[in-house]
């Protein structure tokens, strides 16, 4: 699934500073998707070409922000992607928690939360957003995975937002 997403190749080899990519953040502003930052004096621009370079990231799909994209509405049932990544027989009258997915839904749902998009609480609670992308995944609907992420990291700059060291962000 992850290799249909092109998602494969997503692994970190150097060696990064969680402090340099505070930095980063602190410096860092979008305007219509472009990544702009300032470092020792000089200014960066991040286009959207350069961003697909760098991460290698797909372009392909619709642009997924964390809530149902209109296209999908027709063939998207929440109680049935559920069923998808559950394992049989279980109560999905309540909070979806992990410990009721099949052992794959699992692990990517664990790669979504702590590589691919992070973050910090509910690691044992899917979010229908969660419960989206992994019915994407599961059924070959593709996502743009490069404008989901400039979407996070865009988001990461609102006020109040928790910090999260996205993997993106550190090929910058």
């Amino acid at each position: 699934m992850f290799q249909n997403s092109e998602l494969v190749d997503m692994t970190l080899k150097l060696t990064y500073y969680p402090e340099l990519v505070r930095v980063f953040y602190n410096n860092l502003e979008i305007h219509d998707g472009v990544i702009f930052f300032e470092v020792n004096k000089r200014p960066i621009v991040v286009d959207y070409s350069l961003f697909y370079s760098l991460t290698k990231l797909s372009s392909q799909g619709l642009p997924f922000e964390g809530t149902l994209v209109d296209d999908w509405k027709p063939i998207y049932s929440s109680h049935d992607a559920s069923e998808m990544v559950c394992v049989a027989n279980v109560d999905m009258t309540g909070r979806l928690l992990t410990g009721s997915f099949t052992f794959e839904c699992r692990i990517m749902h664990y790669i979504h939360c702590r590589v691919l998009l992070p973050r910090s609480t509910n690691l044992a609670q899917a979010s229908e957003e969660d419960l989206i992308k992994m019915w994407a995944l599961q059924t070959g609907c593709q996502i743009d995975w490069a404008h989901l992420v400039r979407y996070r990291m865009h988001k990461a700059l609102w006020a109040n937002a928790p910090y999260h060291i996205p993997i993106w962000s550190l090929y910058f």
